[in-house]
């Protein structure tokens, strides 16, 4: 049973299969770990933008980052910074939000220690939902010669989806473990899984996706090295 077989109506799938989406992309060769927007103020229930199933998707993330780590692949990293000009703010519908004293604390900010980033990690500011926009992620992307990204975080009809929709129309491979990414609302959640799944990449367990990490090894110290030969 598919996590959004409550949500979205057995006639409404029935479309989309006899219309020929769905399947599988698959995984490819080299990816990379993205960990999108898990910082205090999405993460914390102290904070406005948290969301109820945050911890489950920490710890999940936290079982992903180890083994991508232990395969040598690149991990990145999305967070936003407090912006109180108009015009960088942008036109986000969250000025209430925004106002509380709570946002004024920069560890709002901050990566939950749970999933900081190592000193070899990048880490991208961003303005607007997606990590690619406005930032230098695809080129990250490009220098480790990746052509699969996993995308973690939150939130999964937010942040998630735009960076999905990004990475897509740069012609990686996606993949979505589900455990791993989380959002506000249950019902958002489930739908916009199923929309990612048939359209733009592939939504699977994070068992199969360490399973997947279990045979990747990037080697990306000896391959960038000048001269390096490989055996």
């Amino acid at each position: 049973m598919a996590i959004w077989d409550d949500v979205v109506p057995k006639e409404e799938q029935a479309l989309y299969e006899r219309g020929g989406w769905g399947g599988i992309v698959g995984y490819g060769r080299r990816p990379a770990l993205l960990v999108v927007d898990m910082y205090r103020a999405f993460v914390d229930p102290a904070y406005p933008y948290s969301s109820p199933s945050a911890p489950a998707t920490v710890r999940a993330i936290q079982a992903l980052l180890a083994a991508a780590r232990e395969a040598e692949c690149p991990v990145f990293f999305s967070k936003a910074r407090r912006r109180t000009i108009p015009a960088e703010r942008g036109r986000w519908k969250t000025a209430a939000a925004d106002a509380r004293p709570v946002m004024a604390d920069p560890a709002a900010y901050e990566i939950v220690p749970e999933l900081a980033p190592r000193p070899t990690e990048s880490v991208v500011v961003k303005t607007a939902p997606s990590a690619f926009f406005g930032t230098d992620l695809v080129s990250y992307l490009i220098f480790h010669n990746v052509d699969t990204v996993i995308v973690t975080g939150t939130v999964t009809s937010g942040c998630v989806r735009d960076t999905v929709l990004d990475a897509f129309n740069y012609n990686f491979r996606v993949i979505v473990p589900e455990e791993a990414v989380c959002d506000r609302g249950m019902t958002s959640h489930k739908v916009t899984l199923f929309d990612l799944h048939m359209k733009y990449g592939d939504v699977v367990p994070v068992a199969g996706v360490l399973d997947y990490l279990k045979t990747v090894h990037h080697g990306e110290r000896a391959a960038a090295t000048p001269g390096a030969r490989s055996s």
